[in-house]
């Protein structure tokens, strides 16, 4: 069976309780209150929060999701050709044991479980503009989690917002229209869930839509204005002592300089889009009539949602992301594959530190791990690979004498390609050791520039793509052009450095270096 809609209403105490809860909560504030659940669910979280110690599979969930969930986006097409999968994971969430799950472990679960009835709730009416259209969708339409018959309000006001008290909580449930929390690439795991709520919270309230600068004023996300009180009251967390202060906290720089400047900055809230989350939304009506995939490449704003797909994605794997990322770098160095779009993508995925320091490690252990390849394995095919450059016999000359010198100037100043480098060393006098601390010191300057280009790339594509500001975007180019001028400058220091250098041990029959 299947994590199927029931018919049949909660029984006796819970049903009663959460029912007049659900309306006194849209009468008075337009959003349910945060009213804690009674009966045996009530005793099954409060049982899990106690001592649970369960884990929960997610990854059919995440997987549905990595194919079906595009910069935020459903493809409802792609979910219901896979329906089967989908059915199937919501029949684990109906038969597993609430009270067994760790408490992380639970919220994942419930987060994970809105999102996924939320889709079928779609799915189950196709063809409406908005959630909206689906009469009684959070109030009424019952699924089983956990053995329990709950609304999709239920799982949200009676169980996560009320046992959790995390205002996070509204930066991840998806609500299936353009102004809710966008549905990221991965489903959310109990092991990195602090995480993911943390990156979900900076997405949410760095983007534009959501919150904006103008005129001295803050514009804000609905949100705040149902639900203003999760943000600041006691017992809560994160939490902070006014809207503004906990915007401040996930806010991209010019928000939060604006409201430390002043802390009783005024806000509106934004209208609310209803409209529904699909992907047809990035389709221009000329590629709709003529059937034209849905991606396409005129579509504004589709270069900030790649962006930003290609972010959710890899963010979906947690502290491993780097890992896995500079584990392909390293690969693709060892096998001459060209590393500089690799290097930018660094930048794109993960921003300036944590990309260099991601592709800095990818090609450092590239060029340790081919170094040890051509000295102890193919030493014979490397030499016949690079036999006949006259550049080459200079360089081995010079680092007879200089050793790691030579080394860190061709870094600095490459007179040939990065991955040729690697093994050209492995058959030179210089030892393992100064080959990798030369190649630390020299590869740093590249690495930086060509990581700060994907970073001030991303900046232009989400500016345009109305995700990110121009004045923010401005900043990092300025400092992309800093860059730029300062490693010119080494590289030609460096290069004189290295000529001078080759001079001293060339021969007559050396033909100049390139």
């Amino acid at each position: 069976m299947r994590g199927k809609r029931s018919v049949t209403r909660w029984s006796g105490l819970v049903s009663a309780a959460l029912l007049g809860a659900v309306v006194l909560g849209w009468a008075a504030c337009a959003a349910p209150a945060a009213q804690v659940a009674t009966g045996p669910v009530a005793e099954a979280v409060e049982r899990a929060l106690a001592r649970g110690t369960e884990g929960f599979d997610h990854s059919a969930w995440d997987g549905l999701l990595r194919e079906g969930a595009i910069g935020g986006l459903v493809d409802y097409e792609f979910m219901a050709g896979r329906r089967a999968e989908l059915d199937a994971y919501l029949a684990r969430v109906a038969e597993t044991d609430l009270g067994a799950l760790e408490r992380d472990e639970l919220k994942a679960l419930l987060i994970n479980a809105y999102n996924a009835l939320t889709v079928v709730a779609i799915l189950d009416h196709s063809g409406v503009a908005s959630i909206r259209d689906i009469d009684g969708v959070w109030t009424e339409l019952e699924w089983t989690v956990g053995g329990f018959a709950l609304t999709l309000d239920n799982i949200e006001h009676n169980v996560l917002r009320p046992f959790f008290q995390d205002p996070r909580i509204h930066f991840v449930v998806n609500c299936a229209s353009l102004s809710c929390a966008r549905l990221p690439g991965w489903a959310y795991v109990g092991a990195e869930l602090e995480a993911q709520l943390e990156e979900r919270s900076r997405a949410f309230l760095r983007d534009p839509a959501n919150v904006s600068l103008e005129g001295g004023r803050l514009r804000v996300s609905r949100y705040f204005d149902w639900y203003g009180s999760d943000f600041t009251a006691a017992g809560w967390g994160p939490r902070a002592e006014s809207i503004p202060a906990f915007i401040a906290r996930y806010a991209d720089d010019e928000v939060r300089a604006a409201i430390e400047a002043d802390s009783r900055v005024g806000f509106d809230f934004a209208d609310y889009d209803w409209s529904l989350n699909t992907v047809d939304a990035l389709s221009s009506s000329r590629d709709q009539q003529f059937g034209a995939p849905t991606l396409v490449t005129d579509e504004p704003g589709l270069t900030a949602r790649l962006v930003t797909w290609l972010r959710e994605t890899t963010a979906g794997f947690g502290w491993l992301g780097p890992v896995f990322y500079a584990l392909i770098y390293t690969i693709a160095a060892v096998l001459f594959i060209p590393g500089s779009a690799l290097t930018i993508g660094a930048g794109i995925t993960f921003g300036l530190w944590l990309g260099s320091l991601t592709v800095f490690f990818g090609a450092n252990a590239a060029a340790a791990l081919s170094f040890l390849i051509a000295r102890y394995v193919l030493r014979d095919r490397v030499e016949k690979l690079l036999s006949g450059r006259p550049a080459l016999r200079a360089i081995d000359r010079a680092v007879e004498t200089q050793g790691w010198r030579i080394v860190a100037l061709t870094r600095l100043s490459p007179i040939f390609p990065f991955s040729a480098q690697n093994y050209f060393y492995g058959l030179t006098g210089v030892t393992f050791y100064q080959y990798v601390a030369a190649s630390l010191v020299g590869m740093l300057p590249g690495t930086v520039l060509y990581v700060y280009i994907g970073v001030a790339g991303a900046g232009v594509a989400e500016a345009a793509g109305g995700t990110a500001s121009w004045g923010q975007t401005a900043l990092l180019w300025a400092g992309l052009i800093a860059t730029a001028a300062v490693v010119v400058l080494v590289t030609r220091v460096a290069r004189r450095e290295l000529d001078k250098a080759l001079a001293e041990v060339a021969e007559p029959t050396d033909a100049p270096a390139p």
